[in-house]
């Protein structure tokens, strides 16, 4: 096969990468659509709910400030979202005692118990239809994920 042959080869066949780069604007899709989908049923928890209650669940009580920080929401958007979970019952939210400034955010035994469902059913889903792939595969995937984690983070 001749250089040309192969160039034209290769511009009518997608190659791998070309083929990785379109299913993860696929994802970036679906990503996108599941946030539509949540938006239309106001009475589960969104992805971002579930983010900020499990980076609350892995401390007794923490600000409104670094909850955001450490669940990787916006700050403004964090005090509506917890007016809405505070509604529900499913965290708390009280004045730090050494400084009253400070409003300190917490999970209720409710939020805590529906983190635990949401989370135990999420896993189930990823081992129905992950856990059969061999460790290779996914340890490939990893780290590819990776990657694309850092592209984002770095793209300007």
């Amino acid at each position: 096969m001749t250089a040309v042959d192969q160039a034209s080869s290769s511009i009518l066949q997608p190659s791998v990468l070309d083929e990785v780069r379109l299913a993860f604007v696929e994802l970036l899709g679906a990503e996108r659509r599941l946030r539509s989908r949540e938006q239309n049923r106001s009475r589960d928890l969104t992805q971002s709910q579930l983010r900020a209650l499990s980076a609350l669940s892995k401390v007794d009580e923490v600000t409104a400030g670094e909850l955001a920080k450490s669940a990787d929401l916006n700050p403004a958007s964090v005090t509506a979202m917890l007016d809405q979970l505070e509604a529900n019952d499913i965290i708390e939210r009280r004045r730090a005692e050494q400084d009253r400034r400070m409003c300190m955010v917490s999970l209720t035994e409710k939020g805590r118990a529906i983190l635990d469902e949401r989370q135990a059913n999420w896993l189930a889903l990823w081992q129905e239809h992950f856990g059969h792939m061999p460790d290779e595969d996914l340890s490939a995937a990893l780290r590819v994920i990776q990657k694309m984690v850092w592209l984002l983070d770095v793209m300007q």
